[in-house]
């Protein structure tokens, strides 16, 4: 019986480690992507092989009418880095996911650092999916600042996909909060 437990858990970190060497293409993507803003609106450079169907993952949707050409220096500085920040954000929390399933392949399930890494993971899920939501607005008005007047605008969308993030990355956060309080409680006993 003690060596079936002793195999389940070395399968299990078996997939932990998988799960580590996948999560290094989210945030190799993410860092290449992390580019990709600087190349839109300094050199109008709309694909670096990573979007589709004229939807890019690392380039806001509020700039479709944007020429990237008519910004000023000032426009496209602060457009680049809202947009890199963003990615850089999603790629930090892929790298804590990293992290935790690193933990886990050297069977640390319930450790406070698993746990730490597992909140913080769930943190910048919730800090991506809320400076996302709030960045469209502040975009989209300093894109169209040189605009005439009646053809500045700010879009501000709020859709079932920015639930569908929140609602696990708060789950996930509150799961490693949870976690990391049952160490201390097991620690004190």
């Amino acid at each position: 019986m003690n060596t079936d437990l002793t195999q389940k858990y070395s399968r299990l970190n078996l997939y932990c480690k998988f799960m580590a060497l996948l999560t290094i293409i989210p945030i190799l993507s993410t860092l290449i992507g992390a580019l990709s803003p600087l190349l839109f609106y300094f050199f109008d450079t709309t694909n670096i092989g990573l979007d589709s169907g004229g939807y890019s993952f690392f380039i806001s949707n509020g700039i479709s009418e944007v020429d990237p050409k008519s910004l000023s220096l000032w426009q496209a500085t602060l457009a680049t880095l809202i947009d890199t920040l963003l990615i850089l954000i999603l790629s930090y929390a892929f790298y804590q996911l990293r992290l935790l399933f690193l933990n886990y392949s050297q069977s640390e399930y319930f450790s406070e650092k698993s746990a730490s890494h597992c909140y913080t993971f769930g943190k910048m899920l919730v800090i991506w999916s809320i400076f996302g939501i709030l960045s469209e607005p502040v975009l989209t008005l300093i894109l169209t600042f040189n605009n005439d007047p009646s053809e500045r605008y700010i879009s501000f969308s709020f859709t079932s996909e920015d639930i569908m993030t929140l609602f696990p990355a708060i789950s996930i956060m509150l799961i490693g909060q949870i976690l990391k309080k049952a160490c201390q409680i097991a620690e004190e006993n």
